[in-house]
Order: structure tokens, then sequence, then C-alpha cells
């Protein structure tokens, strides 16, 4: 062989079926990096498909590729979807090598393995080093053999921990190709300090921090791509606070340099797995300087009934931690994202409800109620004969009921999951949901129970409904409910509707449409100075017609007015005029809803009051 010639590189797979298009697999990428590294003869296809497209398109896509080995990254979402594949693969091309690994099958592998016969190796824990020496075997022996004895070692290959010093960045050349239309992870540490029963991470102590230079060189290279979000995958990202704050430091500063705290949001968005409980008060006076925009926080609170945290092995002190999270909250420049869990242990319909009020008042911008998973491996699944967890036993073993929490009552959260999904986290209601759960209902649980129950009476928990449909159901709801209260929710909602719809006829049930004056009210407000000023830059150089059609004028009553003001005022208020509205002899005033400076989480547009007639 001339020696400008480069050996022949054998083409091997890597394979992950994702939740979601829009996801993508980290541990592919890792593992690619690792075996280059390693300067193994071999050229890696990657294929990330996801859970919904079908089987034989899957397989189809693969047999194409004419390759003889392939690997698949296997989790609780993707494992029945996965072996299905495999099994079709096989069949297909029975001298295929298919070698697992993650998380889903680290756990009762033996049991897994003689099951699914089809698979040739399962590699368990972190496997980049394990992988690669497979395929060096593979590749030179044709079969697994241990050097000593020249036996053949078994199909299951215990993973073992990398030096993270070692370990090269798993970020390819062509990165824009790669994660395009994509989210994009990143992870700065492994382990977690803490060890919550519910979570695969209490079984390895301690943390692993990867090299500042190189993960300094990994944000830079991923801002440089221009990604919208960056999300970062450490279990506990604040474990050590002074690795947080150097972290953080880095990205505000590196930010401001680039000028992204120019526009209405930075080009890239950072989203961090935090522990509110140990954040220092360093990191808290650090944090509520950070520009808005850039950091998003994932907080896992799961539940407030102490007897429950005692359960799953979580320590937390709820009112500090309340604190804490309400100090955040009240700074409005970082997106909360608090979780809970429903079905753990010790937890009744009750006391959820408790934990559902105590996170929701903490003013978080979504809340995600999930429900508890007994992951191979876990704590509680080790122990949830003892427990009486009752759970499927197929992936992703969601649970079914516990001692103290029925299935019925388990099926009534899952309803209320969707409604919180839909109306508060969508950021479409706000205003109206603020003054239901004041006005109406003592709990914020309550309404949603309420209006779960009102769904399934009419069967339209059955069926997907369109945003436009939300605001119809909402209001029949309350006209059969609660009359005394539509007159001003109607108002809140249209308020809501015209925040959040930039171009959508109001509902033909909102109030006080501006009518034929609205072509002289919107040329009057268009030659206000004052007001102009007050308005965002790209607002008030529209010409005419533009601001005819892109600017959202709403006319409202005083008494909402009021109640906007004095009972539930906005941070994205942008100015009123200085009339005071004791003073205002008219009985109504407009609301001029400038899209242009919308809130950076919730994308509610900034507004203007307008009280005065001579305005």
């Amino acid at each position: 062989m001339r020696s400008d010639q480069q050996p022949k590189l054998t083409t091997i797979a890597l394979a992950s079926l994702n939740a979601k298009f829009i996801h993508s697999n980290l541990a592919l990428d890792y593992l690619r990096a690792y075996c280059e590294e390693q300067q193994l003869p071999i050229s890696f296809e990657l294929l990330e498909f996801h859970i919904n497209q079908p089987v034989d398109y899957i397989v189809g896509e693969i047999l194409s590729l004419d390759i003889g080995i392939i690997g698949f990254s296997c989790y609780i979402w993707n494992i029945n979807e996965t072996l299905h594949v495999i099994s079709r693969l096989k069949l297909a091309k029975p001298d295929l090598i298919v070698i697992i690994g993650g998380p889903e099958v680290s756990y009762d592998t033996e049991t897994l393995m003689e099951k699914h016969p089809e698979v040739d190796y399962c590699i368990t824990g972190e496997g980049e080093k394990s992988f690669a020496a497979l395929l060096a075997h593979l590749l030179s022996k044709g079969k697994v053999e241990d050097a000593s004895s020249g036996k053949v070692v078994g199909r299951i290959i215990s993973g073992e921990p990398v030096d993270l010093d070692q370990l090269p960045s798993p970020y390819p050349v062509n990165l824009e190709a790669r994660y395009c239309n994509k989210l994009v992870y990143l992870e700065t540490s492994r382990g977690c300090p803490f060890a919550c029963q519910y979570c695969l991470s209490a079984n390895t102590r301690g943390v692993r921090y990867f090299p500042w230079e190189r993960v300094k060189g990994e944000l830079l290279k991923l801002m440089d791509a221009g990604f919208p979000q960056i999300k970062l995958i450490d279990r506990t990202f604040n474990a050590n606070p002074a690795w947080a704050l150097r972290i953080f430091d880095f990205l505000v500063k590196e930010n401001t340099r680039r000028g992204a705290f120019e526009g209405t949001q930075p080009p890239t968005v950072f989203h961090f797995e935090i522990s509110a409980d140990i954040l220092t008060e360093e990191l808290l006076a650090y944090l509520s300087s950070v520009p808005p925009g850039l950091f998003q926080f994932e907080i896992g609170i799961q539940s407030t009934t102490p007897a429950v945290l005692e359960a799953v092995g979580r320590k937390s002190e709820w009112q500090a931690l309340a604190q804490t999270i309400k100090r955040l909250a009240e700074q409005g420049n970082i997106h909360l994202h608090l979780d809970l869990i429903a079905g753990l242990p010790e937890e009744t319909y009750e006391s959820f409800r408790q934990s559902f009020d105590d996170v929701y008042g903490l003013g978080g911008h979504r809340i995600q109620l999930g429900f508890l998973k007994l992951l191979k491996g876990s704590g509680l699944r080790l122990r949830s004969k003892e427990l009486g967890l009752v759970f499927d036993p197929h992936a992703p073993y969601e649970i079914i009921c516990t001692p103290t929490m029925s299935a019925i009552d388990l099926v009534r959260l899952k309803e209320i999951e969707s409604l919180l999904e839909q109306y508060h986290n969508s950021h479409r209601f706000s205003l109206t949901l603020a003054l239901l759960c004041h006005e109406l209902y003592t709990s914020p649980f309550r309404f949603f129970e309420d209006f779960a129950a009102y769904f399934r009476e009419r069967g339209l928990h059955r069926v997907s409904h369109s945003q436009l449909a939300l605001y119809d159901i909402l209001y029949r709801y309350l006209r059969e409910r609660h009359p005394s209260i539509v007159p001003v929710a109607e108002e809140t909602m249209k308020f809501d509707f015209l925040r959040t719809e930039p171009h959508r006829p109001l509902r033909t049930w909102m109030p006080d449409k501006l009518g034929k004056a609205h072509k002289h009210l919107r040329r009057k407000l268009q030659q206000d100075v004052d007001l102009l000023s007050k308005l965002h830059s790209d607002t008030a150089a529209l010409s005419p017609r533009d601001f005819a059609q892109q600017i959202r004028i709403g006319k409202f009553s005083l008494e909402f007015i009021k109640l906007l003001v004095q009972g539930y005022s906005s941070r994205d208020l942008l100015c009123t005029t200085p009339v005071e509205l004791e003073s205002v002899t008219t009985n109504h005033g407009y609301i001029i809803f400038d899209h242009h400076w919308p809130d950076p989480w919730t994308r509610e547009s900034g507004y203007i009051l307008v009280v005065s007639e001579d305005r």
C-alpha cells in the first residue's frame, strides 16, 4: 500500500430513537469521539430517529447502509421501540452485530439479555471506554476474547468511568449540520451529590468535573454556531457553587461582549438543572444582576410534604426553599421551571393538593407535573413491594397506585396536568388565572380540579383543542359555573388574548370592540409624541398602514383598568398616562399592546395604558 493511502475504514452505525424529533442524543457523539480519539479504523453513521416513526421505516433506513455492526442508546422512553427495531433487523440480517447500552439496560441486564437473544452485547454504565474496546476486538478477531485466557467473554460488558480529563469533546466539525433544528446538550460534570431514591444518580457517589478550558471551549463553539438553546445536563449544576458562578459569569460576560442583550432576546438561552436548596447568598446576589432572557432554571421540588421527602431520601427545608425561589421569581430575569412528582410514597391526594398550591404560589413560569417512574436500579423500585408501590411493568414503569393514593386519584391528576399545561404553562391566560385563583378559589388546585371535572362531564378530555377553542371552553365554563364573575373575566380573557395574539381577531363574545373609530384612534395615538416615546423604537417607526395592521389596541372598562393596575399589575406594564385613575371622568380607557416588547420567557407583550380621552 502506498504511504499516502489511508487504511480502509469499517462503517459502524450508532442509533437512537429519541422521544421527539427536536431531541438529540449526546451519548452517540461521546462514543464516536472516543473511538476516533483511539484511532480505531472506523467511520460512523449517526442515526437519530424518533419513537413515533414507523418501525419498518427505521429498519429500512438502517438496512440501506449495509453495515455489519450497530449500537443503540437505550432509555425508558425508547426501549420498547428499540427492541422492536432490533428484532426486525435481526430477522432481515441475522449476521448483524447489535450492541446496546444506556441507563435502561444497565440494570437487571441478565433478565433482558436472556429474553432478547437477538441482542449480541450489552454495555452497562459509562460506555465510552468499553465500547471502544469491544469494537477493537470485533474488528480484529470477530469475537470478544479475554486477552489472558483466550476465552470468549459474556454478552454483558461492564462499563467503567473515564477520566474526564481524557474524554474528547463530543462535538463534531460539522456542528451546525449535526444539530440542525435540534436541542443541543452539554455537560460540565458527571454525578450528583444527592441520593434521591427515585433517581439513578443515587447509585453513584460524588461529582466529577470536566477541565475548565475544555468547558469554556465548548461553550464558545456552541455559541458561535448560533443555537437558540443549550441545555446543560449536569444533574445538580450548582453542587459546586464556585464552579456554577464561574460558568454563569463567563456566559454573562461573553454574551455582553457579543452584544446579545442589545435586542429583545439573547441569541442563545442556557438551561440548568439546579437545587435551589443549596443556592448560596453569593450566587443569589450574582443572579439578581443577570440580564433577562439568558438563563433558565429547572428546579426539582417534587413535594412539599415532609413525610414524602423523607421516604424518598430527599432533604429539603420548605420555608427556606420557598423563600429562595420567590426571590428568584420576583427578580423576573430568570425563567423558572418547577417540578412536582405525583405518586411518591406517603403522598395522599390532599397532601399533593397542598404541594401543588405551595408550588403554584411561588410565581414560577412553568410547573411540570410529572408522574413517578419506577426506574430499574432505583431505590424505590428495589423497595416497591415493601412500600406497596404498584407500577406498570412495561417501560416507562409509571406508577399506577400506592397505599395512600388510588389509581383513580392519579387519573384525576393526569387530567389536571393536561389543563395545567394548556392554560397555565402556555401563558395565554395569565391574568384570567390570577383572577380566578384569587377571587373564586382559595386553592389553585381546586380550580384546576373543578375545571378538569367540567372537561370530563362534557367529554372534552377525549379530544385535542385548538388554542382559540381553549378560550371558548373557559368562557363557557365560567358562564355555567360562575356567572357572577363573567363580566370581568370577559375583559381579562380579552386582555390575555391581545397580549399573546398579534393578529387574530377577537372572539365574538369579547366585549367592546373598537368599532368604526379604530382608524381615528390609531391615527391619534400615532401622532402622540410622548406616547410614541414609550413604545419600542421598531413600533414607533411603523408607517400608518403597518401601525394599523401590527399594533393591537383594546378598549376596556375603567373598572377593569383599576383592577389591572391596583390588583394585578404586571412587570410588563411599560407606562401609564400621568392622569390619576380616580380623576378620570370617562367610563373606559385603552390599552396598547406592543409586541416588539415581549416578555423573554412568556412572549406576552408589554402594554401601555391610555386612560385620558385627551390623548
